[in-house]
């Protein structure tokens, strides 16, 4: 299994989107009012061909609402949700889930680098505005798609 972990904010939707958020029940209707994970149709289609990839949200998201939610946001990819990291720091959720379950093959989606050790190379960084529709960023989960093709 490869895993993907996934923030939303700076990756799924504009950084600046997530301030037009206001955090009101039903969730789900505030997030669509914002256009929040306007762009998660585009991992979903570079995912499409790689069903053994997974998705652990670490974004600080999970700290508002639970995993059946977040699973929610993602749409069609919530096929590949597979839960959230655990509360703390980014890095501190993504190391324990990576050393917990072994895991070999993964990349980190996010737009703030500075929450990881420098010259992490599982660390895909998006720029804060344009996340997964930047050529790069998608270029590089590409190439780490077809790399692990068979890991």
């Amino acid at each position: 299994m490869r895993v993907i972990f996934l923030e939303f904010d700076g990756v799924l939707h504009p950084a600046s989107a997530a301030s037009r958020f206001v955090p009101a029940r039903p969730l789900k209707r505030a997030v669509q009012q914002a256009w929040l994970f306007r762009w998660a149709w585009i991992l979903d289609e570079l995912l499409e061909a790689h069903a053994d990839v997974g998705i652990v949200v670490h974004s600080n998201w999970r700290m508002l609402a639970a995993d059946e939610e977040l699973q929610s946001f993602l749409g069609p990819l919530g096929r590949r949700f597979l839960g959230s990291t655990p509360r703390g720091s980014k890095w501190e959720g993504v190391s324990h889930v990576v050393q917990h379950n072994q895991l070999r093959h993964y990349r980190i989606l996010d737009h703030a680098p500075q929450a990881f050790p420098a010259g992490l190379p599982e660390l895909i960084a998006c720029d804060p505005e344009m996340g997964l529709r930047a050529f790069g960023v998608r270029q590089q989960l590409q190439s780490w798609l077809d790399m692990c093709q068979h890991a």
